[in-house]
């Protein structure tokens, strides 16, 4: 089996496999929260061995990359399985009712409506060797394990699906990882067969699009190379998602002060009403778009930020208005042109 050697960029960072011989990888990413200046980890210096050894501790290097099947198909399978089988207990429970009843009204009456009524009773009778009440027994307590495994697969399956789908440079980072360096063999080579069906144990928070941008594109122009992990996985690189998070913020500062000042000095210098409309609509149209793309917010946010931002220019063209007239009627009063 061939090896590739792997090139990792991390944290927000790029997973770049290099295969062997002259067989092209693309680059593709994944989001890493080790910060720069955590001290490696021991168990992660050493090379190891390939395969699940290996596999374990990449995904160990990162809270991010833990990801792992669901097995839904498996899992509603065996709740309907389970289901059936209540469903079975519960029909033979109902048998042994119905012919309670008919006993009830034959000579030994009010043994069996007392069986029925009294647990004591009845599990004295089970446990005295009566075959009826010992089957019956024998079926009470199937039942008892039976619901209690189907509601414990219910909510393990409910705590399951409320979790998240790894985010795609994760994904794409492990899974394509895992195909070029194949650590696995026999079934376990199948292991990320269906993308659709793995559940992500931690993912990042919601990221505005322009930090997931930088991610994703720019990322390796910010790496820095640890030299702690397995020489067995190639080179790695990560970079801080501190300083894209910084980046942004300073983007994101200077293009709402642009839009701000840019519109008011604009308003400032233009006379005609007409054009200062079309000013705003046009400055009021660039702000929302740059919240709704450069952003993570919310409709709802989205349209009380551009309302506030209209009702600034709006506010700042009044005064204006009110400003000149007052000067032209200050010039009437006192006779000048």
């Amino acid at each position: 089996m061939s090896t590739a050697s792997v090139r990792l960029e991390s944290v927000g960072s790029r997973y770049i496999p290099t295969p062997p011989d002259s067989v092209s990888a693309q680059p593709y990413s994944v989001g890493s929260r080790l910060p720069p200046s955590s001290k490696p980890d021991p168990e992660l210096v050493a090379p190891h061995l390939s395969g699940y050894s290996s596999f374990s501790a990449l995904i160990a290097t990162d809270p991010d990359l833990q990801i792992y099947r669901r097995f839904n198909k498996l899992s509603a399978r065996n709740i309907l399985y389970l289901q059936s089988e209540i469903l079975e207990a519960e029909r033979r429970l109902e048998e042994f009712d119905e012919v309670d009843m008919k006993d009830s009204l034959g000579p030994g009456g009010l043994d069996v409506m007392l069986s029925t009524r009294c647990w004591e009773a009845f599990a004295r009778k089970a446990k005295a060797g009566n075959e009826r009440e010992r089957e019956r027994m024998e079926l009470i307590k199937q039942i008892r394990e039976l619901v209690k495994e189907y509601q414990d697969a219910i909510v393990r399956q409910s705590h399951l699906l409320s979790l998240e789908n790894p985010a795609p440079r994760v994904r794409k980072a492990v899974t394509r990882w895992f195909a070029h360096i194949e650590p696995l063999t026999g079934y376990g080579r199948d292991l990320f067969a269906d993308a659709k069906d793995l559940v992500a144990l931690r993912t990042a928070p919601d990221q505005d699009r322009l930090s997931l941008f930088l991610q994703d594109h720019l990322g390796y122009l910010f790496r820095e190379t640890r030299t702690h992990l397995s020489s067995s996985w190639g080179s790695m690189y990560y970079f801080p998602e501190v300083l894209i998070s910084r980046i942004v913020s300073m983007v994101s500062v200077l293009l709402a002060a642009m839009l701000l000042l840019g519109a008011i000095v604009g308003l400032y210098f233009v006379r005609d009403q007409g054009a200062r409309l079309g000013m705003i609509a046009a400055f009021t149209t660039a702000f929302a778009a740059s919240i709704g793309l450069l952003t993570s917010a919310r409709r709802a946010e989205v349209y009380a930020s551009t309302a506030a931002y209209a009702a600034v220019l709006v506010v700042f063209i009044s005064a204006n208005i009110g400003g000149n007239n007052q000067v032209q009627l200050v010039k009437i009063v006192s006779g000048t042109t």
